[in-house]
């Protein structure tokens, strides 16, 4: 098994604060597994907003407008 403090870590691209690392390690395991579910949760509901948005932009622009606002 994984150091519940370095899956956070990862989660939250640094070092979580001294007072949280402290937490113990099945805190630490749901706290990383809620963060995973709500940045998916996110992602979903980004994705729907996208889509939602480019439905006011004319069908044969949609593609060069998502990949410009995308990436």
């Amino acid at each position: 098994m994984a150091d519940p403090s370095s899956e956070l870590s990862a989660l939250l691209g640094c070092a979580p604060p001294p007072s949280v690392a402290a937490l113990p390690a099945d805190t630490l395991d749901r706290l990383a597994s809620q963060l995973t579910a709500a940045r998916r949760a996110q992602d979903v509901a980004l994705e729907g907003s996208i889509n939602s948005a480019l439905k006011a932009v004319p069908l044969p622009l949609r593609g060069v407008v998502k990949k410009v606002l995308l990436g």
